[in-house]
């Protein structure tokens, strides 16, 4: 047992220190060295956990998803979807992990074997919210669920890295309303329109958790 806690511990201290050093590089030019001596461990131990840099990398994106995984929203499927954008507009704002895990999901162009599955990880729980909203009567009857969730995701994405360049985030939550109020009217009956809040319903407080998670 504590073998294990002590492989747990050392795990995430290298998945910590290459989320600052990715985030920070990318992956291509975020050397092995630097997250070894940022961890603290030894390279053996690195790869021990990591067979390669792409491996980590993937360590990464996973412990992102994870993280965000956590996630405990409330309200009209509509607005959850809504304040998803929201939470991981301030998780990018204030948690380099997320930091990183998006840089290297819109990196992978970078690895040997691009992964599809990260997309599809965002897709999923849109259109989950998308058709949960159709079940619910939100969702106006002519919307395609799925090309709808795949825009949510790319609108997201593009948003995020506009905000990067322009403000390293600082209006990313006011960009995201703005996509909200612009997209919203065509997705949603009217009487659900009335209620949305495209700058959403919950408010963060400042700080490195990830907004929402389990305690």
């Amino acid at each position: 047992m504590v073998i294990q806690e002590r492989a747990l511990r050392t795990r995430r201290a290298i998945l910590e220190a290459a989320s600052i050093v990715f985030e920070k590089r990318g992956f291509v030019a975020a050397p092995l060295s630097e997250i070894i001596a940022a961890s603290g461990v030894t390279k053996g131990a690195l790869y021990f956990h990591f067979a390669s840099k792409e491996e980590l990398a993937r360590g990464v994106i996973e412990a992102q998803f994870s993280a965000m995984g956590q996630l405990r929203l409330q309200g009209s499927p509509l607005q959850q979807a809504i304040d998803s954008t929201h939470a991981v507009a301030h998780a990018l704002q204030h948690v380099p992990l997320v930091r990183a895990g998006v840089r290297l999901v819109i990196e992978q162009g970078s690895f040997t074997e691009p992964d599809p599955e990260p997309y599809l990880r965002w897709v999923e729980p849109a259109q989950a919210f998308l058709e949960q909203a159709r079940t619910e009567g939100e969702l106006c009857p002519e919307v395609d669920v799925l090309a709808v969730a795949q825009l949510i995701v790319a609108l997201f994405t593009g948003t995020q890295l506009m905000a990067q360049v322009l403000t390293q985030w600082e209006d990313l939550d006011e960009r995201i309303t703005a996509f909200w109020r612009v997209v919203l009217p065509g997705l949603a009956m009217p009487e659900a329109l009335r209620r949305l809040k495209p700058e959403g319903a919950v408010k963060f407080p400042d700080g490195p958790e990830v907004p929402g998670s389990a305690g």
